[in-house]
């Protein structure tokens, strides 16, 4: 087994004089051409919290930590049975779904980010709106809504 079979979604937002805007990362064609916010697994050990913080520093180059907050969106999505030889392999015998914990942050300091060029290719600050419009997650359809449902939990927290 070499992956956590359990994924964390960090959603980062900026306030600007023209609103809230979300920051929007563009997968690489050949890790999906689709967009998204900063996604990834806990290494074995780490605290979703402790993955969350990582992952964005790895795919963004921000610093979070203390800005951190979990979502109460939690959602899973199920793993396509005509690919269970290719789970299995990837996250031991018998996972048939991927648990995934919600964070958001926001940026105080948006230098733009800098990007893995092995996950992401493009970025973009968006509104609500258009964050919501490019949000896409065509691996497994059951976590798009779940995204969506993070994304709007987190634009009702910042507009507070």
């Amino acid at each position: 087994m070499t992956r956590v079979a359990r994924d964390v979604s960090v959603q980062l937002f900026r306030r600007t004089p023209e609103g809230i805007r979300f920051l929007m990362l563009h997968r690489c064609a050949e890790r999906g051409n689709f967009w998204q916010g900063v996604t990834g697994a806990p290494l074995p050990g780490e605290s979703d919290l402790e993955a969350a913080i990582r992952e964005t520093r790895e795919e963004t180059g921000y610093a979070v930590g203390v800005r951190l907050l979990e979502l109460a969106t939690r959602y899973a999505y199920a793993l396509r049975p005509e690919e269970a030889d290719q789970w299995a392999s990837l996250y031991g015998p018998g996972v048939t779904s991927i648990p995934v914990v919600s964070f958001g942050a926001e940026v105080v300091a948006p230098s733009p980010p800098v990007l893995d060029p092995i996950e992401h290719d493009d970025f973009d600050w968006c509104t609500y709106e258009a964050a919501l419009a490019l949000l896409d997650w065509p691996v497994e359809a059951d976590a798009l809504d779940g995204r969506r449902r993070a994304l709007t939990e987190l634009f009702d927290f910042a507009r507070r």
